[in-house]
């Protein structure tokens, strides 16, 4: 026998990229609980996107500079992010039009020891 074993979509922490936001699923929300705002990047070579959340203490330190600080709102059973300017970015890197998708998904998994949630693109 010769099972090809399917991944269970409810249980894989998933991000889906639109033309005005990123949507973390719940699973992806996991790390996101108590955080209001996150730090945006891109490894070009990689082809990756990270989120990092950044934690009240690091706000009220000013560890990192207003202007890259990203909102997140978390819902029941998601979580968002807007940001028009990031996405074109990725898009306009990768070639990929985000505008004539309705969304698009991608795999994710936290990075423990660095304390991102790494989008592979």
């Amino acid at each position: 026998m010769n099972f090809k074993w399917i991944k269970n979509d409810i249980a894989t922490p998933t991000v889906t990229i639109y033309e005005s936001n990123l949507t973390l699923n719940k699973v992806a929300c996991e790390n996101f609980t108590d955080i209001r705002y996150v730090l945006l990047g891109i490894d070009e070579e990689l082809k990756q996107v990270a989120i990092k959340p950044i934690t009240k203490d690091e706000i009220d330190l000013g560890v990192y500079p207003p202007s890259q600080l990203h909102k997140i709102s978390i819902g029941k059973s998601y979580g968002r992010i807007s940001n028009k300017t990031f996405i074109r970015s990725i898009g306009e890197l990768y070639n990929i039009d985000f505008t004539a998708q309705n969304g698009i998904k991608y795999d994710a998994h936290f990075n423990e020891k660095n304390k991102l949630l790494i989008v592979q693109l």
